[in-house]
């Protein structure tokens, strides 16, 4: 699950704000720079973070649901091994076309370790 997204230039934008309209609520310098218009480039912000994290919450709804699906999938196709070797046996031919490891084939891990032999003083 991705973190939803928060915006530091947003928090300090509006803190920013409420300080520009303590000085004067419709203060306008010209050239777009006015207390609306900054208003709305934050809320313009903070409507596409918000769409932002909702998609996430949405991806993220349909991540879980593909992870639980890829599960069922691998036990599936795990019973069907299991079910072909019941059946043919698992050194059969219709086991290794199954896609299994003929019994037969399979290697015996060796554990290492000291030999028993004693050795000569």
């Amino acid at each position: 699950m991705r973190k939803s997204r928060n915006s530091i230039a947003i928090e300090i934008s509006k803190r920013r704000l409420e300080k520009l309209r303590s000085i004067a609520p419709d203060l306008d310098f010209g050239g777009g720079m006015s207390i609306p218009n900054f208003s709305k480039a934050i809320d313009e912000l903070d409507d596409l973070q918000a769409a932002y994290n909702q998609s996430l919450s949405v991806l993220d709804g349909q991540l879980s649901i593909i992870k639980r699906k890829e599960e069922e999938l691998r036990e599936m196709r795990d019973r069907f091994l299991k079910l072909v070797g019941g059946k043919y046996g698992t050194d059969s031919i219709e086991f290794l076309n199954a896609g299994g490891v003929p019994k037969s084939e399979r290697k015996r891990r060796q554990i290492m370790g000291r030999s028993k032999v004693p050795k000569e003083s």
